[in-house]
């Protein structure tokens, strides 16, 4: 018997089927935008169904985010352009209570419009501040980490250097990011920058050069590989 085909939830219109996001082969950005191949599947990562929802997986969203599609706010959201789909589902994930789901759709919405260039960058900025409302303080040294890179490339300075000189004793990895935002805050640079910048050799594999961090669980061998 053929698997039925998956459908929205609000309205039980067909939808293709939940994106699979690729194992990344190269190192991510140091704000954990995954590496390629994963990386230039950003408009692949929403669903958007004809109804108007948009979600990871439309064929999920309870009955609850039905209401969220019938506000003003979320009618503006549905013009066309990359950042729309991400935004929609930030809107969605407030509603239901998701402020984690929320932020991070968010800052995908920046990723999206850092890939258009420049003339976007204002925006993206923008998109970026909201994603640290949403997030809050930081509760582990990932989000911490993370954290400063989004302030920075939002052009936060004086709020990411406070981030990061408020960092205390860190390993050898997160020491030298912590150190290596701090010369980039002080250049003014709002530039994307890779771990494979920072941590060498090529930061998704574990290397004795890494000290106590390529042998950490979580965050570090997410990050070095492993």
């Amino acid at each position: 018997m053929a698997k039925p085909s998956p459908t929205c939830s609000l309205c039980g219109a067909p939808v293709r089927p939940a994106f699979r996001l690729p194992r990344p082969e190269m190192a991510p950005d140091l704000d954990l935008r995954p590496g390629e191949p994963a990386r230039s599947t950003l408009t692949h990562w929403v669903q958007n169904c004809y109804c108007g929802a948009s979600a990871p997986d439309v064929t999920r969203l309870p009955a609850a985010a039905g209401e969220a599609l019938q506000s003003a706010a979320y009618a503006a959201l549905r013009a066309p352009g990359p950042a729309g789909p991400f935004l929609r589902w930030a809107h969605i994930a407030t509603h239901l209570g998701q402020t984690a789901d929320a932020a991070e759709a968010t800052l995908q919405a920046a990723w999206a419009l850092d890939d258009l260039g420049p003339a976007r960058a204002a925006d993206a900025a923008s998109h970026r501040l909201e994603a640290v409302r949403l997030a809050g303080d930081a509760a582990s040294l990932e989000a911490a980490l993370r954290q400063i890179d989004i302030l920075r490339r939002a052009g936060a300075f004086p709020r990411a250097e406070a981030a990061a000189r408020a960092l205390e004793g860190l390993d050898e990895g997160a020491a030298a990011i912590r150190e290596f935002q701090l010369g980039r805050i002080a250049a003014r640079d709002t530039g994307r920058h890779g771990f494979d910048s920072v941590l060498r050799p090529p930061s998704r594999r574990p290397h004795v050069s890494h000290g106590p961090a390529a042998g950490k669980p979580g965050f570090w061998r997410r990050i070095l590989g492993g």
